[in-house]
């Protein structure tokens, strides 16, 4: 009978785990939810392999599942016992903490992936008891010793898109900026010295917007230098490098659209000379030159894009 079970194929034999496990593995927290309520003694179930469900949710990445667990645990009268999250692996002698420090699943492949594994591994940390953080499996290794091994590869290849990110937008704001240096439009007024069309609101417009511009470019610059000339330690990508890539996207973005303005009131002035109806001729001209950028900047931002959860990923 052993024999025959043991040459189940893995998808064949996952069919004779408890549905609770089951509901686990296969990332189903409302279902995992209902059984615990309805049956807590159900947490108590270990599969073919001798693991807890909680066990089984952290190697699955589960965080709603984890969550509701710890939650069962928790509180002067607690649903779930408390062992859950101190009990040891009996194949590998390692902590729900061990099994955090595996790499994650392959899902995808973008800059922000150490920050998501750093934040899931912390997570895990903080339900562990004190105690147990530094606890050694089998081969005589901690948690975190096992989570700086097996993500090697991953900040190495977080790095390489992010200094490559660095040095491509770097060379491009450099060009923007250069690109904006354009002479101030009109003549000056010979009796006072300022240009000539000082007073209009398409300069004034023009004023703050070229040097918010600057200012917002020489911002991005130094960040994405930064981004490149950073050393890349594995717990910097917790904050201090995601930080630095929001604010240096950020302000490139402004930076653009800054510019945009300031080119879209320096051609109003040039073409018609301040002299027409100013808000009448200048709206149009904002609109054709930034109606197109807005529309795409929508597109991406829709939820079937993944250019706005990789930004939403940096806060959570």
């Amino acid at each position: 009978m052993q024999d025959a079970i043991g040459a189940l194929s893995p998808e064949s034999a996952r069919w004779n785990e408890p549905p609770l496990i089951l509901g686990a593995q296969m990332g189903l927290p409302e279902y995992v939810r209902t059984i615990l309520k309805v049956s807590p003694q159900a947490a108590t179930y270990l599969d073919t392999k001798g693991r807890s469900v909680l066990q089984v949710a952290i190697e699955h990445g589960n965080l709603e599942i984890v969550e509701t667990i710890r939650e069962m645990t928790e509180g002067h009268n607690p649903i779930l016992p408390s062992w859950l999250l101190s009990c040891v692996d009996g194949t590998t002698g390692g902590t729900i903490l061990h099994f955090a420090s595996a790499k994650g699943p392959d899902n995808y492949q973008d800059a922000m992936q150490m920050q998501d594994e750093l934040r899931w591994f912390e997570t895990v940390r903080h339900m562990v008891p004190k105690e147990l953080v530094n606890y050694q499996n089998e081969r005589q290794k901690t948690a975190q010793e096992i989570f700086t091994e097996s993500h090697q590869d991953m900040l190495k290849n977080c790095k390489d898109q992010l200094m490559e990110m660095g040095k491509t937008c770097s060379s491009l704001v450099a060009a923007v900026v250069f690109a904006s240096s354009f002479s101030i439009p009109g003549e000056k007024d010979p009796a006072t010295g300022n240009p000539v069309y000082f007073n209009r609101l398409p300069f004034k417009i023009f004023s703050h917007a070229y040097v918010i511009g600057l200012s917002s470019a020489a911002t991005s610059l130094v960040l994405f230098l930064s981004l490149v000339i950073s050393p890349y330690k594995q717990q910097q990508f917790r904050r201090a490098i995601p930080a630095k890539y929001f604010f240096a996207c950020l302000s490139f973005g402004v930076a653009l659209m800054a510019f945009l303005v300031s080119f879209t009131c320096n051609i109003f002035l040039q073409i018609y000379g301040g002299q027409r109806s100013e808000r009448k001729d200048l709206i149009p001209l904002l609109l054709e030159l930034m109606v197109f950028p807005f529309v795409c900047v929508i597109v991406l931002l829709y939820r079937g894009s993944s250019f706005g959860p990789s930004f939403a990923r940096l806060w959570r």
